[in-house]
């Protein structure tokens, strides 16, 4: 079984970049209106909101830990995923659930900047993670269950495309309003979300009743459709995207027959990975600019550009992982985030070194890994897995996102007893042993 998932890896991972000059050369062939509802999306959810929110919450409430609560909340909005696809597929309200995700979102954030407590700011945050993980999650299926399956690495690589794009325009938009306008900047982000809800009723397939698709057949092809992807279907706080299937659930049932494993090896490095950095991505606007001198304008920049080489990264480690080894390009993955780490880290021991210099080039380097860790680790997850695919992307999804909601709520107590350094430490001990272990 895993002599065939690799050859049928390297297949794809040498059709990824044909496919994406296809998609480039025919967009019009591919695009869809709707897919701009999920640009708006990516410009709020991934660009403006991870800035703006930390920033605001602690200008109002000066508890740096309201923002590790705060923000959990919102990454525990986002494992609503599952919920929503169930949805979706048993009761064919694609177009009313996917509207309803962006008006969830678009309320939340409006409300956001009236409110001046954590007990009130966590159910919108919560509320906020709801619908966004609910567009998300619908406009996949829109493509999965809709169209052909020789289409769905061409349409959902460019609808990944789009918000990608949104989250580069976002985070640049984020830098804009960081400076003393953070309300205005929430006020803009809801006011956004409002041509996506227009957006969100054009062009969606025609009819309540999607193809009958045999996932089990197509779910390795649908694996690497992420290979082209800008960024994750989700993004959580720390960084860490998860991509729902309506298989997800089924990883539980065989999670046994892994013990012992190779795979249950990587679960765990993957876990560990999760975990160490989510503090980080939940405070690094505050952490950069009181620790480096990095205020959320250059911050938001340096993310933005980031980004926006990313895109590129996505298609390369594909590439990487067919000629190197797909766990040669992991650990390359780990390696680059944990030195990003240790420039952050030794800056706290070594005043005399300039600390923005070296800061950005920490925080460039901990962003970029994350397109070549997302394509190997999903890579890795198809080939080590001795149950099905299904199951085995299920447990691949479990092993990370509750790693990023425990992270991101242990991260306030810990910067409250030992400072911002000790984000560093957690993340390095985490990437550390996750190196060992992969």
């Amino acid at each position: 079984m895993s002599g065939l998932l690799q050859n049928s890896t390297q297949k794809i991972s040498s059709q990824h970049l044909n496919v994406f000059q296809e998609v480039l050369s025919e967009p019009r062939r591919y695009a869809r209106p709707w897919y701009f509802a999920y640009l708006l999306s990516g410009l709020v959810a991934s660009g403006m909101v991870p800035i703006l929110l930390p920033l605001m919450m602690a200008s109002v409430s000066h508890v740096l830990s309201s923002v590790a609560y705060v923000m959990g909340a919102y990454d525990l909005g986002l494992l609503s995923s599952p919920l929503w696809g169930i949805m979706a597929e048993r009761n064919k309200q694609y177009r009313a659930l996917f509207f309803t995700g962006f008006l969830l979102s678009a309320l939340a954030i409006g409300a956001f900047p009236f409110i001046r407590s954590i007990s009130e700011w966590m159910p919108l945050a919560f509320v906020m993670g709801v619908g966004f993980s609910g567009a998300s999650t619908v406009s996949s299926l829109l493509i999965v269950d809709f169209e052909p399956s020789n289409e769905w690495e061409p349409r959902i690589g460019l609808l990944q495309s789009f918000n990608g794009i949104g989250q580069v325009i976002g985070l640049l938009l984020a830098g804009i309003f960081s400076h003393g306008s953070l309300s205005v900047g929430l006020w803009i982000a809801a006011i956004i979300l409002i041509p996506a809800l227009i957006l969100a009723r054009v062009g969606l397939p025609a009819g309540s009743h999607p193809h009958e698709t045999n996932f089990v057949t197509h779910f390795h092809h649908l694996l690497h459709i992420r290979s082209l992807a800008a960024f994750p279907h989700i993004n959580f706080s720390s960084g860490i995207g998860f991509h729902f299937h309506d298989l997800n659930m089924s990883g539980l049932r065989h999670l046994s027959a892994t013990f012992g494993t190779r795979f249950a090896r990587f679960l765990l490095s993957w876990f560990l990975m999760a975990l160490g950095v989510a503090g980080f991505f939940t405070y690094f606007p505050l952490m950069l600019n009181h620790s480096y001198g990095i205020n959320s304008h250059f911050s938001s920049v340096i993310y933005a550009v980031v980004a926006g080489i990313g895109i590129v990264l996505f298609v390369l480690a594909a590439k990487w992982s067919e000629h190197f080894g797909v766990g040669k390009v992991y650990k390359f993955g780990l390696w680059i985030r944990i030195t990003g780490f240790f420039l952050l880290f030794i800056l706290f021991f070594l005043p005399g070194i300039p600390h923005f210099v070296f800061g950005a080039i920490g925080f460039g380097l901990i962003v970029i890994a994350w397109p070549i860790l997302s394509v190997s680790a999903t890579n890795l997850a198809a080939q080590l897995t001795p149950i099905s695919e299904g199951a085995a992307m299920g447990l691949f999804n479990m092993a990370f996102a509750p790693a990023t909601v425990i992270g991101a709520f242990a991260s306030g107590p810990l910067i409250a007893a030992f400072g911002y350094q000790a984000i560093t430490i957690v993340a390095m001990c985490g990437l550390g042993l996750s190196i060992i272990l992969g």
